[in-house]
């Protein structure tokens, strides 16, 4: 991807999701204590559940179960985690978090025919009930989602597998995410990244590595040399 005059002019731009476009942490909440309630263990605060979040859902409980000293056997923790797919399917229908600008933002970079993509570690089927439920699915021409079949971010694969349908190389691509993750995978790759400020970056963003850090969605579009409008 080359740069004019400072800015970025990307071919294409894969999304994360959790911390980037949604504040997605209350409904993660909402699974991950009802899988420790399964065990037995009380709720988490929101603020704990929020340093959960990063490499998906298994990760989150395993983090969860970490922070209270529980070793469980497999078949529980298999029970725990149907509890929590449960849960978060049911919450991530209602569509709530979407964070500020981000409708603005897609809409403005899709009215420059600018090829858009979700890379995340949230489970594909959550995935696709939340972007459904979140009024934002129109805006992707690919989703790829957490399956068993392909490595997690911070590896590249994901990323790799998102910008090839969207026709550009990692050079050519952007990723905007908020966490260790995001920046791990697009440098894996050799994307260039954009951290956003208030996500779930676990320490400092300033930390993480990324080229640019955005306060808010909508700063993105000043970061960027578009064409002119298409439609």
């Amino acid at each position: 991807m080359s740069h004019s005059g400072g800015k970025f002019r990307p071919k294409a731009i894969v999304f994360d999701l959790d911390g980037t476009l949604v504040d997605s942490a209350p409904e993660i909440a909402s699974a991950l204590n009802a899988a420790m309630a399964e065990i037995g263990q009380p709720p988490f605060p929101l603020t704990d559940v929020q340093s959960f979040i990063g490499g998906g859902a298994k990760v989150a409980l395993q983090r969860a179960l970490a922070a209270r000293g529980s070793q469980i056997e497999a078949a529980i923790f298999d029970g725990m985690m149907a509890s929590f797919y449960g849960v978060y399917a049911e919450v991530s229908r209602k569509g709530n978090g979407l964070y500020p600008g981000v409708i603005e933002t897609l809409t403005a970079l899709r009215a420059h025919d600018l090829p858009l993509g979700i890379c995340t570690n949230k489970a594909d089927h959550i995935t696709a009930i939340a972007l459904e439920a979140l009024g934002i699915r129109q805006f992707f021409s690919t989703v790829v989602g957490a399956r068993d079949d392909i490595p997690r971010k911070p590896a590249p694969d994901m990323l790799l597998k998102a910008l090839s349908a969207l026709g550009a190389t990692p050079a050519e691509g952007l990723v905007v995410g908020d966490s260790k993750s995001d920046v791990g995978s697009a440098r894996a790759a050799g994307c260039p990244v954009i951290a956003v400020s208030y996500g779930y970056p676990h320490g400092p963003v300033a930390n993480l590595g990324a080229d640019l850090v955005i306060d808010q969605m909508t700063d993105l579009l000043g970061h960027l040399e578009l064409g002119k409008t298409v439609r």
